[in-house]
C-alpha cells in the first residue's frame, strides 16, 4: 500500500503541475470578459474593415504589467460595450500583428481611429476609467471630424 501512495502522491504533482503549467500558457482574457480577442486569421477582417473606434491591447501573457492592466481593460471593455471596441491580441501567439504595427514591448495599446492603417500610441493612464475617458474623447473627436 505504501507504494500506492507513493505513486498517487507522484501523479498528484504532476496533475497540479500540469494545471499550473496551463494556466501559465493560457491567454489573459476570454470566456466571460467583454474583450474581443484578436488574431492574424480575425484583425484584417474585424479591426480594419471596421467602422468602428478600436483600442486593441498588445500583450504577452507572461509579462507583469500586461497581468496588471487586464481587470481594468476587463472593466473597460464592459464600460464601453457597443460604443468603442476593446481588444486584445496576445503578441506571443499572433506576433506578426505586433511587428506590423510596430510594438515594441508590453503592453502596447493602439488605437484604431478614421485611419486604420495609421493607429496612434495610446498613452493614458492604465485604469479603467482613463482608458474610458480616453476612448469617448476619441469617439467625440471622430464625431466632431463629420
Amino acid at each position: 500500500l505504501y507504494w500506492l501512495y507513493k505513486i498517487t502522491s507522484v501523479m498528484e504533482r504532476l496533475i497540479v503541475f500540469a494545471t499550473f503549467a496551463v494556466a501559465l500558457t493560457a491567454g489573459l482574457y476570454g470566456g466571460g470578459d467583454d474583450v474581443i480577442e484578436l488574431t492574424g486569421a480575425n484583425f484584417h477582417k474585424d479591426v480594419v474593415m471596421s467602422d468602428d473606434l478600436w483600442l486593441v491591447e498588445f500583450y504577452a501573457p507572461w509579462c507583469g504589467h500586461c497581468k496588471s492592466l487586464a481587470p481594468e481593460w476587463k472593466k473597460a471593455a464592459k464600460a464601453l460595450k457597443g460604443v468603442v471596441k476593446i481588444a486584445a491580441v496576445d503578441a506571443d501567439q499572433h506576433g506578426e500583428l505586433g511587428g506590423q504595427f510596430g510594438v515594441k514591448g508590453f503592453p502596447t495599446i493602439k488605437v484604431f481611429g478614421a485611419d486604420k492603417f495609421k493607429p496612434t500610441d495610446y498613452q493614458g493612464g492604465r485604469t479603467a476609467n482613463a482608458i474610458v475617458d480616453a476612448a469617448l474623447a476619441q469617439v467625440k473627436a471622430i464625431v466632431n471630424q463629420r
